[in-house]
Order: structure tokens, then sequence, then C-alpha cells
């Protein structure tokens, strides 16, 4: 950093004084964002403060040459031409830079700022666990939401399926009531002929009775014509009987 062609001082102090002078702005945005920030969270602040830290170390290693350089003119008095003055005079800009630079640092490393920096951590901390334990508690509400959704899409599709068999049940059942119905129109049907047969062996059996005790009187006498009138009613007694069983 220092030249070798001109006086080392002088460059190091235009050096130390602008870098002073930045570190100095610097560290008033510092202190705005500490009040204002989450030193934890924000990465502006951890930025500016490690930045900060940087400056100062380069303005500490910039003092020592400076204070080397004061003490080689001290030490070689008769070497360099500078009256009593100026070396009192380079020695309060050291003085004055080193107090600046001190002050900084004390700022930087103060009780307050190290007491403000462990609540930022501690509240990031607490935010951290915090979203963690809401974004748990979000993930088995939607698992447990999903659960459910397939819970009431299984219930639906069983009750369909329920539905269906019902359907197909009930229609069987009509069929069966109609077959039934039919088997029962068909038992009347026949009941009925069974009756109407019943009935016409009745007459005809009363007929038979009577042709019976007409041939019983026959066969007591001896005329033929009656004989052969008997047996012609007999004839047709088969006959009629044979067309109601073929009817």
């Amino acid at each position: 950093m220092l030249s070798s062609t001109a006086d080392p001082f002088d460059v190091a102090r235009d050096e130390i004084e602008k870098a002073i002078r930045k570190v100095r702005q610097m560290h008033k945005k510092w202190q705005q964002l500490i009040e204002t920030e989450n030193t934890a969270e924000s990465h502006k602040f951890q930025d500016l403060h490690s930045e900060i830290m940087g400056e100062l170390r380069q303005l500490g290693y910039d003092l020592v040459e400076v204070e080397s350089t004061i003490k080689a003119v001290e030490e070689n008095r008769d070497r360099f031409q500078l009256s009593d003055e100026q070396l009192a005079a380079r020695k309060d800009f050291l003085a004055a830079s080193r107090a600046a630079q001190r002050d900084i640092e004390a700022s930087l490393g103060s009780l307050a700022v190290k007491n403000k920096m462990d609540e930022d951590r501690k509240e990031a901390l607490l935010k951290k666990n915090r979203k963690a334990a809401e974004d748990e508690q979000r993930y088995l509400a939607e698992e447990s939401k999903a659960y459910l959704e397939e819970q009431k899409l299984l219930q639906k599709q069983l009750l369909a399926q329920q539905e269906d068999e019902l359907s197909v049940l009930e229609k069987g059942t009509q069929r069966l009531g109609q077959v039934a119905y039919t088997i029962n129109g068909e038992l009347e049907s026949q009941q009925k002929l069974l009756e109407e047969l019943n009935d016409d062996v009745d007459k005809e059996l009363q007929r038979m009775d009577v042709v019976t005790k007409g041939m019983g009187a026959l066969l007591k006498t001896s005329n033929k014509g009656q004989i052969y009138a008997v047996a012609g009613a007999i004839v047709l007694f088969f006959i009629l009987v044979w067309m109601i069983l073929n009817t």
C-alpha cells in the first residue's frame, strides 16, 4: 500500500483517512440495520457486518505500517528532516485513527449488540421451529384430507355398486313375480278345465246310471229291438266319453 516514490506517511495518511470515512459510513448503515432487522435473518446486515470487519482488519494493518514509519523517524532523526511538531502531528494522527478504529470495533462488539444478536438468533430459531411445526401440521392435514377424500370415494363406489346389485335383484324379483303370475294363471286355467271335466264326467255318469238301469230292465226281457237299442246307447256313451277326453 505504501509508495516508494513519495513520503510513505503522506501516502498512508491519505489511504487511512479514506478507509476511516468509508468504514464510518458503513457503520452508520450498520447501526440502522441492527435496529430494524433481525440480524440472524438479514443477509444485508450479515454481509455488511462481515465487510466492516474486513475493513477494520485492513485498517489495523495500515496503522501498524504507519506506526513503523513513525518509529523509524524517531530512531533516525538525522536521516529524516522532521521537526518535533511534525513528528507529534504524525503521532496524533495515528492515535486518532486508532481511536476511530477502536470506537467502531467497540460498537460492533458491545454487550448491547451481542444481546441483540442473541435475541435475534433465538427469535429466528423459534420462527424456524414454528414454521417447521406449521409445515408438519399442514402436511398432516393434507394427508388426512386426502385420506378422507379417498374414503368418501370408496364409500361412493360401494354405494353405487350396492345400488346396481339392488337394481339387478329388483329386476330378478319382478321377473319371478311375472313367472309366478303366469304359473298361477296356468294353474287356474287347468283347475277350471279339471272342474269342467269333472262336471262332464258327472253328467255322463248320471247318463250311464240311467242307461245301466235301463239295461238292467232290458236284460230281463227277450225283445231283440230293445236289446239293440241298449247296445247302441252304450256305444254312443263310449264315443261321447272319448270325445270329452280328447277335447
